[in-house]
């Protein structure tokens, strides 16, 4: 068996076992383009474990659970973390630090134990600018739900048809090269390191990567607490994306009424980076003007 085979395999299982975006930064990790962090539950730590040691990675584990507090919204994903000591222990996420040099590993762990932001983020391989940018803005975005995408895009000079190395929004939907907010949606620091990951991912788990590529380059409606929507195959001309022939992906239930006027819309404009226009497939248009907004397209 080559080597390739062998890693393919491995790291195959691992998507199954941890979902895709895990696997990714354990790849990174591996391929030594950063150090990772991921949360997981105690009882998946050993089969984590197990995978490591084939992999010949070093890691370290937090002492303490942390808790996540679920966004409104967006399917149970989470951007903040919570102390919960009513809680058991198994109810929450350990974090797990990952990299293939042991210096490596302790100066990250070290640094987000005694709060060295800026160091923290160069050991995830986060850009300069990224970094400086996320210190600038942490606490308008903790503010509400610690989620930086309108703040992205209001520091993104362009108002549609961004670099789709950019489009971390669609990690919603578990399919993204980037794990840090990036400090504009064009961006050539990060969409550098999501092309680096891209050429990784290609290299051993090819369908993978492309499914990842498809995705980045949808538009997506983000809604702070209204749900956020990507609408794959969706047409794009200027400012406005046309819906008639896209499948809608969404992470609000069913039964959400913004969902049922999602489905029948027929087209979005976009006229300023928090201002959208709506038309229904009746022909009616409405306006909305909101700082919870952000509507993002991508070539």
């Amino acid at each position: 068996m080559s080597n390739l085979t062998k890693w393919s395999g491995i790291f195959n299982e691992m998507v199954d076992q941890f979902g895709l975006l895990q696997t990714r930064e354990i790849m990174s990790a591996w391929a030594g383009l950063k150090v990772a962090r991921i949360g997981l539950k105690q009882n998946k730590l050993d089969l984590l474990k197990e995978k490591l040691a084939k992999l010949n990675l070093q890691y370290q584990i937090s002492n303490e659970p942390v808790f996540a507090r679920k966004d409104i919204g967006k399917g149970g994903w989470s951007n903040k973390f919570e102390e919960r000591p009513w809680v058991a222990r198994r109810n929450g996420d350990y974090l797990v630090y990952i990299s293939n040099d042991v210096k490596s590993l302790q100066k990250a762990f070290n640094s987000e134990l005694e709060g060295e932001e800026e160091e923290f983020g160069e050991k995830l391989g986060i850009p300069a600018c990224c970094i400086d940018f996320y210190s600038k803005n942490l606490d308008k975005a903790y503010e509400k739900q610690n989620d930086f995408v309108p703040l992205v895009l209001k520091n993104t000079k362009e108002l549609h048809s961004f670099n789709f190395w950019n489009n971390y929004v669609a990690q919603y939907f578990g399919y993204s090269l980037l794990s840090f907010f990036p400090c504009s949606f064009n961006c050539n620091e990060s969409a550098r390191f999501a092309q680096n990951t891209y050429d990784l991912i290609n290299s051993i788990l090819p369908i993978q990567a492309s499914q990842i590529i498809h995705f980045q380059k949808q538009p997506i409606l983000y809604t702070e607490y209204r749900g956020i929507y990507l609408f794959e195959g969706a047409t794009c001309s200027n400012e406005s994306v046309y819906l008639e022939d896209a499948t809608l992906h969404a992470t609000v239930p069913k039964n959400s009424k913004t969902l049922d006027k999602i489905l029948n819309l027929h087209s979005i404009t976009i006229n300023g980076k928090d201002k959208l226009s709506f038309v229904d497939n009746a022909g009616v248009k409405s306006f909305i003007k909101s700082e919870n907004i952000a509507f993002c397209t991508f070539k």
